[in-house]
Parts: C-alpha cells; sequence; structure tokens
C-alpha cells in the first residue's frame, strides 16, 4: 500500500471540496528533502459529497489515490502500482483498534512473565524496533505575520507557526469566500478532518502512539485561521524549506461520477494489522 508523505498527505487532504457543485482543485508540491527535490502533482476531484484525489510524482513514477466518502465516513486508499485497494470505515477503525489493544496487552503480559534479565533484554529489542508511545507535543502559537501574497490569482495572508520558539511551519491562508464554492469546501474539509481524528484517536488509545500528529495539528491550523492554505511551507529545526504545497488552479466541472469509486479490475485488500 503507498504511503504518502506527511506534510503532502496533510496539505491534500485539506483540498477536498464542494458536496454539492463539482470541482476540481489541482496543486503543486516540492519535497526539497531529496536531491534534486521531487516534484508532485495532486488533482482533488469532489462532487456531491463525495472526493477523489490523484497524487502524481513528476520525477518518478510514484502515484496513489484516495477516494472520500462523506455520507458514509468511508475512506478508500488505491494503489495503482499493486492495482489493489483499500476500504477505512468505522468498523475497520473499531476492528484494528481492538487488534491493537489485544497485542498491547499480550505484549505487557509476557514481559511481566519474564526474568527481569529478559524482560530488560526484551524492553531494549522493543524500544529499537518498534514505535515508541508518543510524549505530549509541545504546544503550537499561530500568528499573522501581516504580510500579504497572491498565489496564482488567490489573496493570501500569511501566518507562522512557532513551536519552542522556533518556525515550522508557514501557511499563506485565503478566505473561504474567494475560493469558488468555499464554503461547501470548508464543509466538506472539516468532515475528512473529522474523519481522520477518529482515526488518529482510534490507533493513539489503543497503542499509545501518536498517529498522524501533523495532519492532526495542521487541521488545527485551519480551523484557527479560518481559511484555506493555498501555500504551505514545513521548515526544519535548521530553519530550511523542507516541502512546499501550492495551490494552482480551482474550477468548476461536471464529473462523471464512476471517477468515484475504484478502478475496474482493482483487488479490495484487507487492511490487517
Amino acid at each position: 500500500m503507498m504511503c504518502l508523505k506527511p506534510a503532502l498527505l496533510c496539505t491534500t487532504l485539506l483540498a477536498f471540496s464542494s458536496a454539492f457543485a463539482g470541482s476540481v482543485i489541482e496543486l503543486v508540491t516540492t519535497e526539497y528533502r531529496e536531491e534534486p527535490p521531487i516534484i508532485g502533482t495532486v488533482e482533488v476531484s469532489s462532487q456531491d459529497g463525495v472526493s477523489r484525489m490523484e497524487v502524481t510524482s513528476v520525477s518518478s513514477d510514484e502515484s496513489g489515490g484516495m477516494i472520500f466518502r462523506e455520507e458514509s465516513k468511508e475512506f478508500i486508499a488505491i494503489d495503482h502500482e499493486e492495482k489493489e485497494y483499500y476500504v477505512i470505515d468505522e468498523a475497520t477503525l473499531e476492528r484494528i483498534g481492538n487488534q491493537l489493544n489485544s497485542a498491547m496487552q499480550q505484549m505487557q503480559e509476557s514481559l511481566a512473565g519474564m526474568p527481569p534479565e529478559q524482560r530488560a533484554m526484551a524492553e531494549q529489542m522493543m524500544k529499537q524496533h518498534l514505535p515508541q508511545p508518543a510524549q505530549a507535543p509541545e504546544p503550537m502559537t499561530v500568528k499573522e505575520t501581516g504580510a500579504t501574497d497572491t498565489i496564482n490569482g488567490f489573496r493570501c495572508r500569511y501566518y507562522e507557526v512557532r513551536q519552542q520558539g522556533e518556525k515550522i511551519r508557514e501557511l499563506c491562508v485565503a478566505d473561504w469566500g474567494d475560493m469558488d464554492d468555499g464554503r461547501e469546501a470548508a464543509d466538506s474539509m472539516l468532515a475528512i478532518a473529522d474523519f481522520f481524528e477518529r482515526m488518529a484517536e482510534q490507533f493513539s488509545s489503543s497503542s499509545g502512539i501518536d498517529v498522524m500528529g501533523q495532519q492532526r495539528a495542521l487541521f488545527g491550523h485551519i480551523r484557527e485561521v479560518g481559511g484555506y492554505p493555498v501555500l504551505t511551507r514545513e521548515f526544519d529545526d535548521m530553519g530550511r524549506v523542507e516541502s512546499e504545497s501550492r495551490l494552482k488552479s480551482a474550477r468548476s466541472a461536471d464529473i462523471d461520477p464512476a471517477l468515484f469509486n475504484p478502478p475496474q479490475g482493482y483487488r479490495r485488500k484487507d487492511l490487517g494489522i
């Protein structure tokens, strides 16, 4: 199953649009952590409460798709390379959460029954090879800088996100009213954010591991500033730009409903642990 980079996943999920009028949004993403930088495109099509996102790397053959059905709260991840797709819904989240909780409980019971030296060795191996429970993240602050810009025709205001005094993210935010179907886009985006919040909580409560922490933080920023980020930049601890997502276009469209189903011939796979 294709795994999208966190910053890319964050920004693309925010682009899902109108629940009534068909619309298409296109973004260009750049990952500066690689040399040369990896450039990709993201196309998001939305209509009648269903959205589909297609991610393609200009620099490689990597590609993937996602479908979100708002009414049924169903998320479908598409792997084009393997011609497979995975369905994640409320029942799947509950099943995975129960499996994680059972596995963690069995692990703790096994550790408790070991001699002290053997238990210490097992715990050390777990630290090296398994994700560790997340500590409470440091608080972030979001502040408007006063600077403005125009990104591909969209007027926007800059915000800085700081953590422990360091700038970690920058957003240039357009008013919802300045975008076609802006209010509907906000409602759809927040529905998707709520679904992923539920997924993250299910994984975190079952395993103690913070899942999708960066995505959840970004969704929180969007709620706070009340607009759409037409430009998002992530910074490393040296103040260098790690990644960037830039809105290229947004247009109305009459979309074929078949687009919102997995491609014909693709196999459904179970999402297991």
